[in-house]
């Protein structure tokens, strides 16, 4: 009888769930279907003309996105409930029947004359398909024009129909800022440049990197109208900014009689960058500016009724406390429905998972019920990995997106869970008490570890956990490769480098990457000889007809196994310090030279190049003045990133321009200090030695020139690479501390250690805990 009873409660808690303004049967049909069909048409009319679209929104089934396959005569009909189902099923279509991908960075599409017969129907597992993390707009997207087109045809080829739409904020802060009194100087002083926008967005830097000039603008507001025309007619849900309470600091002269909390430092940012002032939730001009952004961002393309804000990323406003984020809450949700009725305001649950100790589980929950039911979304920002749905307790009714965030700061480096997105994405949507009703990619950049986002889209339309991933990444390796030769490669990397399952933190911060010091504990989760296996197996393949991604990930494969080769050989030079100088300089010479085979195996692939990002940046200016700005944010973001290298190394990129100017001069510049002290005879000081590695390689890196790498065929290349580091002496495997999952602990995930902390290989670990701090 109880067993019954719990059921009931169950069903009835999960069917409580309010979901008529997160209907995409009424969101993704707002643009007519002979639109929609022509914007489908489009796109897929690139790669295949003997193509009839058909765009239905009857086909919807539990409000979910449907496309129909089917060739008649000869010719591939598409039968979808909207442009991007259309879309999303071609995607399909060419992955399933002719072998084919079309990635981030590569593509290889194969269609065979006739066409592969096909009769399928395929429903979606959900309501939403996300897609981006407000941190992808600075780490991938800053300095994009035309590539925003393609990239939005990406999106629809994987059936994303939710997302963030590039909106030229600061262009429409600046016209309100103008329009309340602000002058040029105050605007300029406050926004940052274009690499750190994310972060003026959510209150936890000004000025730093700016000011923004008047072409910035132009390009973005040419970007959002083109974009968000692309993604609406294609029935996709195009994502507004809101307003989040972060306001200028000259607001206070503006509005002397309003209440304004200070925001705490941010990663030990000084004052001449650091906190903003936030605006009490109790002020009128709370909604009164609230409602003037609102307006300004919808007022020539309209809205898809669903609006981003997130109030407290990474900060603390003083003083804190659980009334504060409550009226918070309700002030950004009422100013949203009194100019947008049918608005439902979509929140990244980071906050929470940033600072525990800020959050505990009352004030969790009071924050996230200050809303309706229904009226918030919650993206789960790092379910593979660190979930919070559990915790609190199906985000209490309100709706959310299982998210893959899996990459931070854009690095590369290959890593990723399949296992638990195999799993546990099917698990939580399957269960009675779920408010799950989307799942999503979140990464703070892309371009790399593509087969990990593949795998992870499919689980939007798989019914159950692939039963077999070695077969999947045989599959995957031929739709890549438009060869069949590479599956045992792909099955060692499916081995180790995407198999890790643990807590540990992965920020890129691999010994090439990282400051120099002596104090470095690298570690892995994985045995080297599978890596080494899935190097050997590509190199020594038959891939004379391996196509498409086949050289990029070659080169990828050979910079991990260098990059798993360098951390092993520092251990040698940590250890050989103590040695005689002659086996301290030998395993010196050693580990620079790995450094220098990494920046020659990357120069071969021009997707590892840093000129493509610094010419991009340059490329947005109008002038000298602009162009000289723009190159130092681009530079400084992957290096420094702020003023004092406040985040030095989060966003780095192993490249091959960053190998050579940047990454090995730095080391070697450390380690000639530490070679000469030991001549000497003397104490080796290595706070010193890291002032004059910031004042002789990284500081001058800002302004230094950089020429084209010469590169040399990326197979031979590769090859050598295995060759000379395959087997190497005197070498051991790095030490596998993964910490293992426990339902009772936590990690707290900080994008920054303190300097002493980042040289251990355990993060910080805190109980969760539900005290209540009201007041």
């Amino acid at each position: 009888m109880y067993s019954i009873y719990l059921i009931i409660c169950l069903f009835s808690y999960t069917t409580a769930i309010n979901l008529n303004y997160l209907d995409p049967v009424v969101l993704q049909t707002k643009t007519s279907p002979n639109i929609q069909k022509k914007a489908a048409e489009a796109i897929i009319q690139k790669y295949l003309n003997n193509v009839n679209v058909i765009i239905s929104p009857v086909l919807f089934v539990h409000n979910k996105d449907v496309f129909v396959l089917r060739t008649v005569n000869g010719q591939l009909q598409i039968k979808a409930s909207t442009g991007v189902a259309a879309v999303w099923g071609f995607n399909y279509y060419l992955k399933k029947y002719c072998k084919s991908q079309i990635a981030w960075q590569v593509q290889n599409v194969q269609i065979p004359d006739p066409l592969p017969e096909v009769d399928e129907t395929v429903v979606a597992n959900d309501r939403f398909r996300y897609y981006q993390n407000v941190c992808t707009a600075s780490y991938s997207f800053v300095w994009w024009k035309s590539e925003w087109s393609t990239h939005v045809e990406w999106m629809a080829l994987n059936g994303i129909n939710l997302a963030l739409a590039p909106i030229a904020q600061e262009a429409a802060w600046s016209s309100i800022y103008k329009a309340i009194g602000m002058t040029d100087d105050e605007i300029n002083e406050h926004f940052t440049g274009p690499a750190f926008l994310s972060w003026l967005r959510m209150g936890n830097v000004h000025g730093w990197g700016g000011p923004l000039f008047k072409s910035w603008h132009n390009v973005q507001k040419m970007s959002q109208d083109l974009v968000v025309s692309q993604m609406q007619s294609l029935g996709m849900i195009p994502i507004l900014p809101a307003f989040n309470g972060h306001v200028p600091r000259a607001f206070s002269r503006i509005y002397p009689n309003s209440t304004f909390y200070s925001v705490n430092t941010w990663n030990k940012f000084n004052d001449d960058y650091c906190c903003n002032l936030f605006l009490s939730p109790f002020d009128p001009v709370f909604k009164s500016i609230g409602k003037m952004y609102l307006r300004k961002v919808t007022e020539e393309l309209g809205t898809g009724n669903i609006y981003s804000a997130d109030p407290f990323n990474e900060i603390k406003i003083e003083p804190w406390s659980t009334i504060l984020v409550q009226q918070t809450a309700k002030a950004i949700y009422n100013t949203l429905i009194e100019q947008d009725e049918n608005a439902v305001w979509m929140i990244q649950n980071w906050m929470f998972v940033h600072n525990p100790l800020l959050w505990p589980v009352d004030r969790v929950k009071a924050f996230l019920t200050s809303v309706p039911n229904g009226r918030m979304l919650v993206l789960d920002l790092q379910s593979e990995q660190w979930p919070q749905y559990d915790l609190y307790k199906m985000y209490y009714g309100q709706p959310f997106i299982w998210c893959m965030l899996h990459n931070f700061g854009g690095t590369l480096g290959m890593f990723g869970n399949i296992q638990t997105i195999n799993k546990d994405v099917y698990e939580v949507r399957k269960r009675i008490n779920s408010t799950m009703i989307g799942m999503g990619l979140t990464p703070e950049g892309i371009n790399q570890n593509y087969v990990v986002y593949d795998l992870m889209l499919e689980t939007a339309w798989r019914e159950s956990p692939i039963n077999d991933l070695n077969q999947w990444v045989a599959d995957y390796a031929e739709r890549r490769y438009a060869c069949n030769t590479t599956a045992t490669a792909w099955r060692y990397l499916f081995k180790s480098v995407y198999n890790f399952d643990g807590l540990n933190k992965i920020r890129g911060k691999y010994v090439i990457t990282r400051r120099p010091s002596f104090k470095i504990r690298p570690w892995a989760w994985y045995k080297s000889k599978d890596l080494l296996y899935a190097l050997k197996n590509l190199v020594l393949t038959n891939n004379d007809n391996c196509q498409g991604g086949f050289d990029h990930d070659l080169v990828d494969v050979a910079r991990q196994l260098l990059q798993y080769r360098i951390d092993q050989l520092y251990l040698n030079v940590v250890n050989d310090r103590y040695t005689n100088s002659w086996t301290f300089n030998s395993s010196i010479t050693r580990f620079l030279d790995a450094m220098k085979d990494m920046g020659d195996v990357l120069a071969t692939q021009k997707d590892f190049s840093l000129l493509n990002w610094l010419q991009s940046a340059k490329s947005l200016a109008d002038n000298d003045g602009e162009s000289y700005l723009y190159d130092v944010n681009a530079r400084n973001q992957i290096t420094l990133w702020g003023p004092n290298g406040e985040i030095s190394d989060y966003a780095c990129k192993q490249w091959a321009e960053m190998v050579y100017y940047y990454y090995r001069p730095r080391w070697a510049m450390f380690l000639e200090i530490a070679f000469d002290a030991k001549l000497r005879n003397e104490t080796f000081d290595e706070k010193s030695a890291q002032r004059a590695v910031r004042s002789s390689v990284e500081e001058p890196f800002l302004r230094l020139n950089i020429a084209s790498p010469s590169s040399n065929n990326p197979r031979v290349t590769a090859l050598n690479v295995y060759e000379k580091w395959g087997y190497v002496s005197d070498v051991e495997d790095l030490p596998m501390n993964v910490i293992k999952r426990d339902p009772e602990r936590r990690t707290t995930l900080a994008d920054i250690d303190d300097e002493d902390d980042a040289m251990d290989y355990t993060p910080s670990v805190v109980m969760w805990h539900s005290t209540t701090q009201m007041n």
